[in-house]
């Protein structure tokens, strides 16, 4: 799946059930992840873009990502 945008492809990646696991974080900071994008808020720039790289996204031209299927 192509997502442009580093705050889409981000909502993208938590939106995926169990994702924590690959991330290697708990449950919860995904939740809280999730409730700040939902409110309006944001985590910043650079942690989407670690958790990215962890969660297997290949940034295929800036700022579009593929996601693992």
């Amino acid at each position: 799946m192509d997502v442009t945008g580093i705050r889409a492809a981000f909502e993208a990646l938590i939106s995926k059930r169990g994702i924590y696991t690959t991330l290697g974080v708990d449950r919860s900071t995904v939740a809280n992840w999730k409730s700040y994008m939902k409110s309006g808020k944001s985590i910043s720039l650079d942690k989407m873009v670690e958790m990215l790289e962890k969660g297997g996204a290949i940034e295929i031209q800036p700022p579009i990502y593929r996601l693992p299927d």
